[in-house]
């Protein structure tokens, strides 16, 4: 079958990046990267506008802040990339347009809600924590911390968008039969490092948790920013483990399960690989471990 971007694939990459978009928040990032990547950058935009503005008009700010900011954050990307920006300067560029679009959503959406003061978000966060503790008891929810991370909440979900916009952009453009074009400064996930001088960064927030330093405020902060390097460190232990998928060769059945067990269950575990692959390099182990074929 020829691989054409046609009108009725549009309309299939739309309805169902806004419906996993709505239903899971990320999951409908690969389908907006192959949006963009098939259908240009003036389809992606128009769209995303059109997404973004019914959501508010219909009174679903919560929706048309994630809409706007994933969309914002995947199409910054995108633009950077093919002008050739490295990888990284594209992340923290588009990361932080999309964290900024989230701000001005949110901050528009308390105001047309009448919520103007800190205590009332305060309060607010206290009504969510309740109804959270209602669908499930178990979970116990701080308000005070709730609305101190906010703002890592919303750069982890756009860099876990992005990341995963990256990673599965292949598969989605195989299943849809599209056309790929490869970029020159495209992130191939088994290459995916934190830049070095991050893990300085993560040790010296590490440990301003830990110690009273510079008061509350400088404390917060530094919560804020281990989340962060948690997430991006996840990626990095998720290369590893590909890696190491693949140099053992092994089958759908176990690259499921293990995924489900790693990914599903054990997160922090990968974030921590990722974190110890900046002294032990766990990828260039693994490369040289001999295989059958070369025995």
């Amino acid at each position: 079958m020829k691989k054409t971007a046609t009108a009725q694939k549009f309309i299939t990459i739309s309805s169902l990046s806004i419906l996993l978009s709505m239903l899971t928040v990320v999951l409908g990032a690969p389908l907006l990267r192959v949006l963009r990547k098939a259908y240009g950058p003036r389809a992606f935009w128009i769209l995303g506008l059109l997404a973004t503005g019914a959501a508010w008009l219909l009174n679903a700010q919560p929706l048309a802040l994630f809409l706007g900011s994933i969309w914002m954050t995947l199409g910054a990307y995108m633009e950077m990339e093919q002008r050739g920006f490295g990888w990284w300067i594209s992340g923290l560029l588009s990361v932080a347009l999309g964290s900024l679009a989230a701000g001005l959503g949110l901050f528009g959406a308390f105001r047309k809600n009448g919520i103007n003061t800190y205590a009332e978000v305060q309060r607010l966060a206290e009504q969510f924590s309740q109804r959270v503790q209602d669908m499930n008891p178990v979970v116990k929810l701080d308000p005070a911390i709730l609305v101190q991370q906010i703002p890592s909440a919303i750069v982890i979900v756009l860099v876990l968008a992005l990341g995963l916009g990256l990673i599965f952009e292949r598969r989605v453009f195989s299943w849809l039969n599209l056309p790929r074009e490869k970029i020159a400064s495209q992130l191939k996930l088994l290459e995916y490092r934190v830049p070095d001088y991050v893990i300085w960064v993560a040790m010296i927030a590490f440990l301003l948790t830990m110690v009273s330093f510079g008061g509350k405020a400088i404390a917060i902060l530094a919560v804020n920013i281990v989340n962060v390097v948690i997430v991006l460190y996840f990626f990095q232990g998720l290369a590893v483990l590909e890696v190491f998928l693949n140099s053992i060769r092994a089958g759908v059945f176990m690259r499921v399960l293990t995924y489900i067990i790693l990914v599903g269950q054990l997160l922090l575990l990968l974030s921590i690989v990722g974190l110890i692959d900046y002294w032990v390099d766990f990828r260039g182990r693994i490369r040289k471990i001999p295989t059958t074929e070369n025995n």
